[in-house]
């Protein structure tokens, strides 16, 4: 199925007082291109979540947004270590002690060894996944319909110009069936040129024309051309991802273009050439946002 590299999706659920949100895009790229920005306490889970991206994407700059919304557990995570303290306050009242010192252990010397602080209620790693992956999945899938959604919009401009391609290659096909009789035409016309009494060979004058049309001959291009739109209309039709292999047959049928265009000795067949480049070329553009 045709999919286009542009798309978006998001997913939100709630894990241990917290919400959690994820939030993927995807651009064009050569590449498939993983970029994830998450809270240090799920850092663990990136190569993870890449993992899970790859299974689901083959190309395109990914961006994942992953949001662990905590101030809940913020406002209940302090704690006091009891026997820290007693421990902070004797040392310190030995030490006073020894050195003979008349002044006071206040609360604000037992603080400042760090009596209070926050407790460490992070989650193990395996709960943390079991909550963030189907998320993941969600927002992946949310994106992928997205991404075939534009997809099928760009089959249907694909085709239109493919199907004018080849009607110009079939007229082409057409005129250079004619090509022989009119480069045979072209030199007697040149001859006569040159003066009524020059006495012309029709033999020599017939092989002339025949080495001539061999030059200008672009069967082959014309066949070879036929034969690489089928396969692009193959593609479009098949499950595989497309990308890399139409921007590869474009490349193909760009040569077989160019040839007839320097092969070509009838100016209306230059002019369909010049049509074909063009479309090819809106072709490329298109096949630049495929999947």
């Amino acid at each position: 199925m045709i999919r286009s590299m542009t798309g978006f999706g998001s997913a939100s659920g709630e894990f241990a007082g917290r919400t959690l949100t994820v939030e993927i895009k995807s651009v064009n790229n050569r590449f498939r291109e993983v970029v994830t920005r998450m809270p240090k306490i799920c850092a663990p889970l990136e190569d993870s979540i890449k993992k899970l991206v790859a299974s689901r994407l083959e190309r395109g700059r990914v961006d994942l947004w992953l949001q662990l919304d905590d101030r809940e557990a913020k406002r209940r995570g302090l704690t006091i270590d009891l026997e820290y303290a007693y421990e902070v306050k004797g040392l310190l009242t030995q030490l006073k002690d020894h050195l003979d010192l008349n002044d006071s252990i206040t609360l604000d010397h037992i603080l400042a060894h760090g009596v209070i602080g926050q407790s460490d209620d992070s989650p193990a790693l395996e709960e943390l996944w079991t909550a963030v992956s189907p998320l993941v999945e969600e927002a992946l899938t949310a994106l992928v319909t997205m991404r075939e959604a534009e997809g099928a919009n760009l089959i249907h401009d694909l085709e239109k110009r493919l199907a004018r391609l080849l009607a110009a290659n079939r007229k082409v096909e057409e005129l250079a069936s004619s090509a022989p009789d009119m480069l045979l035409e072209k030199l007697k016309n040149r001859l006569s040129e040159l003066g009524a009494g020059v006495k012309v060979d029709q033999t020599r004058l017939a092989q002339e024309a025949a080495l001539l049309a061999d030059r200008a001959d672009i069967t082959e291009e014309v066949v070879r051309l036929n034969s690489h739109i089928a396969r692009f209309q193959s593609i479009l039709s098949d499950n595989e991802a497309a990308g890399r292999r139409l921007d590869f047959l474009l490349q193909e049928m760009g040569r077989e273009v160019n040839t007839m265009g320097s092969k070509a000795q009838d100016l209306e067949v230059t002019g369909l050439v010049l049509d074909m480049k063009a479309e090819l070329e809106k072709l490329r553009e298109q096949v630049q946002n495929i999947e």
